[in-house]
């Protein structure tokens, strides 16, 4: 039997089986987490019913053990994650469950489900794309009033569907973009003209994504350099801009915005 921390929840691995129950290490903090789990154990079991009408694949055996705190039990998914799988399989199969999980956040836009499409939340199992993390449920519903402008930007991560999108792509991107051969972006041009960029909300979120996915784009097609979308990736890194304060945030947007009028 074997012990560790995840992102957001303890795992602990039995065998062929892996428990894991959510702990309060998630980024947005306490609030959100608390938000998330007034579900209950009826919500999370809708939640998860939800997830399969839209045909997520999730792991085997998957069940709800414990509310408080939320715990759940699956068997144990051996194959790489994607945040991995540029190093272990090709691009095609990366680009094939990249455009996988878009076509699952499509599905899943009115509904009172969403994922987080964190590519370490994915694993491949015999090429077949199986979201392995599912704490803490994601429910627009229930979604906290933002208190800051952090809470306004990872609320749009995690429950807009054009933010979502938008982040997904250009995520991946970088994520190829990152390997040896980064050519192999290329691969994913196809897949990201499947889900058009967001360009209706104005508001700082979407901006931000909407930015470093066309950039990204403009990468793969060889129209700019890989070290520039590091950079903007960097500026508008979410973890960077919850380490600052408000002021501090609200100098990051200007600055943001400034490098994007450059454009």
């Amino acid at each position: 039997m074997s012990h560790h921390l995840g992102e957001f929840s303890t795992h602990r691995r039995d065998g062929d089986h892996v428990t894991k129950r959510l702990n309060g290490r998630h980024p947005a903090g306490n609030r959100f987490v608390t938000a998330m789990t007034t579900t209950g154990a009826a919500g999370m079991q809708c939640y998860l019913h939800v997830l399969r009408s839209a045909h997520v694949r999730l792991p085997s055996c998957l069940r709800l053990v414990a509310a408080e705190p939320l715990t759940v039990r699956h068997r144990w998914v051996a194959g790489p994650t994607l945040l991995d799988a540029p190093n272990e399989t090709d691009p095609a199969t990366f680009a094939a469950a990249i455009a996988q999980i878009g076509r699952w956040v499509r599905d899943l836009d009115g509904t009172d489900a969403r994922i987080d499409t964190n590519l370490a939340n994915f694993c491949l199992e015999d090429d077949q794309l199986v979201l392995v993390d599912v704490l803490p449920p994601l429910i627009p519903s229930l979604r906290p009033a933002p208190e800051s402008l952090f809470d306004e930007l990872f609320g749009a991560l995690c429950f807009d569907t054009p933010v979502i999108l938008d982040a997904l792509v250009g995520y991946a991107l970088r994520t190829l973009l990152r390997t040896a051969d980064p050519s192999a972006a290329q691969e994913l041009l196809p897949f990201s003209y499947e889900f058009p960029t967001n360009i209706a909300d104005e508001g700082f979120p979407a901006a931000w994504f909407r930015a470093r996915r066309g950039l990204a784009v403009r990468a793969a097609m060889g129209e700019a350099a890989v070290e520039e979308v590091q950079d903007f990736f960097a500026l508008t890194s979410v973890l960077g801009f919850r380490q600052l304060d408000e002021a501090g945030r609200r100098l990051r947007i200007d600055q943001v915005a400034r490098r994007i009028r450059e454009w």
